[in-house]
């Protein structure tokens, strides 16, 4: 198994232990489960964003194969594809220009950003959350503002979602649907397009607060059917995967 397989594998093996649609999901499909994409959020700052996580990824043999903008909700994203048919990487960036003082303010809260390591065990535990506990308050008034940035105070550098690949996107949520699965009422994309995704609800997770703890919406399993071997996104398939997509 190569280096970025065994990463992928690690990363997975501990959002599917926090997220039991995933599990459903293999076990609806007799264990198996083939991965379209992996997705992970960051901020647009020195020593972060786009800069730190594409290299760690080009350096398990991944390529620059997209970018994108989502101007109204500040976000900027690539993905990467892999020569060995591994699952994309598909990596956002809230840009804070334009956010609010307060909005500002909390997200400069957030750590900075360790170098990764190199060697996949510990690579894999660099993908984490952050240590630090933040004020209930201060997550909540950016909340108001930007979902993504409360998130990345509460997850950090975790997966935000894997996604399902699937050859008939309607029959397999509905199979989730009957299974007990909350899914989005929504399916990104026409028949006739050559990508197509809706996703699960997010599960919930504990978090904890200075002085309190509260379970709070993590992360979702997204499921994507493609056509004609198209391997992008485009920016209106884009949103609900970095804006906020299953998570509420």
């Amino acid at each position: 198994m190569s280096d970025g397989a065994k990463l992928l594998e690690l990363l997975w093996d501990r959002y599917a232990a926090l997220v039991p649609y995933a599990r459903e999901f293999q076990r609806l499909a007799g264990g198996a489960f083939r991965s379209d994409h992996v997705a992970f959020r960051s901020l647009r700052r020195r020593g972060s964003g786009v800069d730190l996580f594409a290299p760690v990824f080009e350096r398990l043999g991944w390529r620059r194969a997209g970018t994108y903008e989502v101007p109204d909700a500040r976000l900027l994203a690539i993905h990467l594809s892999h020569p060995e048919g591994l699952p994309r990487i598909v990596i956002s960036e809230l840009v804070q220009d334009g956010l609010s003082y307060r909005a500002r303010d909390v997200l400069s809260q957030l750590p900075a950003d360790p170098a990764p390591p190199t060697e996949v065990g510990a690579l894999a535990a660099w993908f984490r959350a952050p240590d630090v506990h933040f004020s209930e308050q201060d997550v909540i008034d950016l909340e108001e503002e930007s979902h993504y940035g409360a998130w990345l105070l509460l997850f950090g550098r975790e997966p935000n979602h894997f996604t399902a690949a699937v050859d008939d996107i309607e029959s397999w949520a509905g199979r989730l649907r009957d299974a007990g699965v909350p899914m989005r009422d929504e399916i990104e994309g026409a028949r006739s397009t050559a990508l197509r995704q809706t996703a699960t609800r997010a599960a919930m997770r504990r978090v904890r607060f200075r002085g309190g703890g509260r379970d709070w919406p993590y992360a979702f399993l997204e499921l994507a059917e493609r056509r004609e071997g198209y391997d992008g996104f485009t920016p209106e398939q884009l949103r609900p995967l970095v804006e906020s997509g299953g998570i509420r």
